[in-house]
Order: structure tokens, then sequence, then C-alpha cells
């Protein structure tokens, strides 16, 4: 959908609004059981050695990206669009390390410049490199608001600036999220994740009092945001509001075509700073990322593992200068307080320096976003096959959604909300769980993120998969 179109918004959310509301249709009990045997047949080296590490590590998992249910899969390497586990098997792979990876997997003349890097100079000093000016550099020459930047270790870490610095610089104590958006796991962003109105729900081990000046606002709802900001003045005021811009969980509850316009206006009333956390949408929807493509200008830009191209310890937080200098280098009582011994590291600046060059040299987020175009009409295709069954598929770019069942958007006034929310993802992980059998490979069985090598033979194979999996399921 095009996110400056008020109709296509309404369009869609109605669309969403009827999966979530619709009955689910599970794949029969006598059948499941098939697929999870063939499932662990194909897969016994990564159970065998999910077995082992639950020896050693909580759940024996610690990525988050990772299939929960029936076992996590142990990969053994990627290139290109594709993976391949331990087993052999090989995927079509839409997860892309969560995002990151728009070259492609281990791109050859990114990853020869990175371990030329480690061969002649090493992997880390402790102390400034000049990487971290020429990386700097390329983020400013492409992101219309980012005037300076702050490397972190993380989106997570980048996002714990943005508030630090933003109270600093405002003198003000409140912060608004938006309701199933996801900033990473600090302890004050820990709250409605995922699902709208949710609060503290998935906050164990988090005092409640960390959240204190933290203000939940429902996305899309404008008067609820002026209320807000109202209803903090005498509160310590609102200091920041912070936004993935296309919508929270990128794109899984859209955004509204007016409703960041609508939030930079309040922030300029109320003196307070808008946040766009760009983990997902920074150099991947467009070069300039989602501001540019909407036209408005946050004080403040979130990155992550972006802007590494997947290389580990990447974030990093961008923003006008006048902001920026609230935050500080080597240390002052009147800074933000910002650290990390690893943070700005050469691998990881030389490889956001270098993956950003190549990504404009390629035309890699115009290959993949084409990718992603084509991706999503095949799947409404095939899913039109089945009236039937309320699926559908939305892209933004080169992030793809496709929903089947709903289970992010239902909500808490629904009949039975907790009962519906955790038969849904029941019913979208055994979804998952077969189109990974059929070497097809997803996020959360909810999103899929397109690279610049994702062609013709990867959508086809896409398709076969869905058509399998829609066979599966009872007509009528």
């Amino acid at each position: 959908p095009n996110l400056l179109d008020v109709r296509e918004y309404e369009r869609l959310a109605e669309r969403l609004r009827h999966i979530a509301t619709s009955p689910v249709h599970p794949i029969p009990e006598e059948t499941l059981a098939r697929m999870k045997d063939d499932y662990l047949a194909k897969h016994r080296k990564s159970y065998d050695f999910w077995e082992r590490a639950k020896g050693s590590i909580p759940g024996g998992v610690e990525h988050n990206l990772s299939l929960e249910k029936p076992f996590p899969l142990t990969m053994d390497r990627a290139k290109g669009y594709k993976m391949w586990d331990i087993d052999g098997n090989e995927y079509v792979d839409y997860l892309m390390c969560g995002a990151p990876i728009i070259l492609g997997h281990h791109y050859d003349p990114l990853d020869d410049l990175i371990i030329d890097l480690i061969r002649e100079k090493g992997p880390c000093t402790g102390c400034t490199s000049e990487y971290e000016v020429l990386a700097a550099e390329e983020i400013r020459k492409l992101m219309p608001a980012v005037e300076m930047v702050r490397f972190l270790q993380s989106g997570t870490e980048a996002c714990m600036a943005a508030l630090r610095v933003a109270r600093v610089f405002t003198r003000k104590a409140k912060v608004i999220k938006i309701g199933g958006s996801y900033h990473g796991w600090s302890d004050q962003l820990v709250y409605s994740l995922h699902i709208p109105g949710t609060g503290p729900l998935e906050a164990a081990g988090i005092p409640l009092e960390c959240f204190a000046n933290t203000i939940d606002v429902p996305p899309n709802d404008f008067d609820a945001a002026r209320k807000a900001f109202e209803g903090a003045k005498d509160q310590g005021g609102v200091a920041a509001v912070i936004v993935e811009p296309v919508g929270g969980e990128s794109g899984t509850h859209p955004v509204h075509p007016e409703w960041n316009r609508h939030l930079r206006q309040l922030c300029d009333e109320f003196g307070s700073l808008l946040i766009f956390d760009e983990v997902v949408t920074g150099f991947r929807v467009h070069l300039g990322g989602a501001q540019a493509l909407l036209g408005v200008k946050p004080d403040l830009t979130v990155f992550g593992k972006i802007v590494a191209h997947g290389y580990p310890s990447a974030g990093a937080l961008g923003g006008r200068k006048d902001v920026m200098a609230a935050c500080s280098g080597t240390g002052s009582f009147d800074k933000a307080y910002l650290g990390g011994t690893l943070a700005a590291n050469p691998i990881s600046t030389a490889a956001c320096y270098h993956a950003l060059r190549l990504i404009q040299e390629t035309g890699a987020v115009e290959k993949a976003a084409a990718a992603a175009g084509k991706l999503t009409a095949a799947l409404n295709e095939v899913f039109a096959t089945r009236p039937e069954l309320p699926f559908t598929a939305y892209n933004y770019g080169p992030i793809v959604h496709y929903e089947t069942t709903g289970f992010l958007h239902v909500r808490l006034d629904d009949p039975d909300a907790l009962m519906q929310h955790m038969l849904r993802r029941k019913v979208a992980q055994e979804y998952q769980m077969v189109a990974i059998s059929q070497g097809l490979f997803t996020l959360a069985g909810t999103r899929m993120y397109t690279c610049m090598q994702h062609d013709q033979a990867a959508i086809d194979r896409t398709v076969r998969a869905w058509e399998y999996l829609l066979d599966l399921i009872p007509k009528g």
C-alpha cells in the first residue's frame, strides 16, 4: 500500500480486522501429526542439538527470531537468498537476519573487504578508527534528518540512548510509546509490545516503577496523542515520542498516512522531540529511510543491525546537531552518558561504510522492492484460489507482510481476547512449521524481508510451498 494514501490505509486496516475476527482454519490434527513427524525426520540433527543446548542455554535457544515450535533449527550457512541447516535442508530465506541483509547473505564484495580489514589491521582496539567518520558521513549523506551520528552496539542500546538524549535536551521526563511497537528490550520500552494496550504483560522482571514516565498511546489515535501531551504538562512534560514510522512491528500495525505528521506537529507545539525507530526501515524501504518516503523529519533517528548489514555489534543514534550535542563524547556532568567499548569498532563501521556504498552502487533497495512487489502479488493470487480463507499479503517496499490468523490484531475488548490470541498464534506457528518443511523460512509466520538476490525462482518456490500448505487446510 501507498504510505501516503488514506483510502488504501483504510482498506488494509479493514482487511486485517476482518482476519482477526474470522474463524481460524487449522490443519486437521491427523494431518498435523504427520507433518510433525515429517518435520522431526527432516531436522533430526537440529532436534538433537537443541536437546544438547538446553543443558547449557535456558530453553536451548537465544534468538528471538527462531521458530519456537516444535523446536528451533540450527543453521549451518547462508549465501544469497538461501540458508542451509545442519541437516542439509535448503531454504528460501525471508528472515534475512531480521532485516539488515539487503545485498544478500555472505555477499563477497563486502565480506572480502571485512576479511582484509581483520587480516591487515585486526578487529578492534577500543580506540577511534577512520571508519567511524567514513560511516557517519555516509549515513549523514543519505538520511535527511541526520546531522550527527553516535554509534552503539544494538538497536536496543540506540533506543535507550535516544530517550536519555531527549530528556537531557528537553529537560522533560515523559516518553510516549505507541502501542504494539517494538523498540528493543530495555526496561522502559518493554511495554504494550506486539499487541496495543497490553501494558506490562511481557515485562516479567521489570519493576512497574520503570514505567512511571512511559505513556502508552494507541496507534493512529489522534485524540489520545494530544491528550497524552496535555496530561503530561504538569507531570514533567513529554521529552519525546518514539515511533516505528511505517507502524508497529515494521508495519504489522499499519500507520495512518497523517499519523507521523500529526506527531511531528504535536512535538513542535509542546517542545518535545520526535524519534523515528528506523532499525528495520532505514536503508531498506528507501536509502533515506521511511523519513524520506514520508517527508517527515524526526529529531532523532535510531538505527540497529542494518547499519552494518548483519555484521555484529551494530547500532547508531543520529539526529539534529543541537540535539546530538546533548550526548557526551568522553564524559560530562551535564550530558547524556553513553558507553560501549565495542561500539563503533572497525569491523562494524567498515561494514556500514562499504555496505551503504555497495547498496547504492547495486540499486539493492530498488531490486529488493521489486522482488517484494512480485512476491506479494504472487501470494495474493494463491490466496485468491481459496476465497473462503481470509488470507492476505501486503508490502512496504522490501518488507512483506502476510496475514493468515491475525493473532497480533486481536483487540483486548474482543470476546476471549487472550484465548483468541493464543489459538491464532498456535495455528500460525503450525502453518510456519509446514512452510519450513517445504523450504520456506520467514519471520514469526507473518513477515518476509527480501534482498536484491531474491529472483523468480525464489518466488516460484514460495508459491509452491503455499499451494502445498493450502491443500492441507480443509475446504468449505
